[in-house]
């Protein structure tokens, strides 16, 4: 009995978390600030992905980003932004994002409907995005945008845009 609550202890932890990835790629975004394309990356973040393109209702794509490891190139405004206004990373230290749905659009390009949260904010989102094998891997490439405000972050402004420009790849 204790050799198999050992096998449980040693094996289980390791197959739970034996597909969670350290992203290569930073997390991409922009947006206007006073007329200005202000580019971004999130460089610290993790995905899952179970992924049959034959079996679309089995696939599950997860992931979650460190708002802490922002970068826009100038270092008071990422403090700015990890700041209550904005990000708040003290109390919300995570972004996630959950498959709820994936459908076929065409040939390697697909639909998925995800609840992605920012702060205390759960909103429903629909991510266009393609799989292209390269090699042996499999890369996922989406590009989306949202609307900020909708998960509170910032108030409105006419000089920093409401809608924000995400890119994310990453390999399976």
């Amino acid at each position: 009995m204790k050799l198999i609550s050992l096998f449980f202890l040693l094996i289980l932890p390791w197959h739970f978390n034996a597909n969670v990835e350290k992203g290569e790629e930073p997390i991409r975004f922009q947006l206007k600030n006073a007329g200005i394309t202000v580019h971004g990356t999130i460089s610290d973040w993790e995905y899952e992905i179970y992924w049959d393109a034959k079996k679309l209702a089995n696939c599950k794509v997860t992931g979650t980003a460190n708002p802490a490891n922002i970068n826009t190139g100038i270092k008071l405004r990422d403090k700015h932004l990890l700041g209550r206004q904005y990000f708040h990373t003290d109390q919300f230290p995570l972004i996630s994002l959950q498959s709820k749905k994936i459908r076929a659009k065409g040939k390697n390009s697909y639909v998925g409907v995800f609840d992605l949260q920012i702060r205390d904010v759960i909103k429903e989102i629909e991510v266009p995005f393609t799989v292209v094998v390269v090699g042996q891997l499999q890369v996922f490439k989406a590009e989306f945008s949202l609307n900020r405000l909708d998960f509170g972050v910032g108030e409105s402004s006419l000089v920093l845009s409401d809608e924000v420009k995400v890119m994310i790849e990453l390999k399976k």
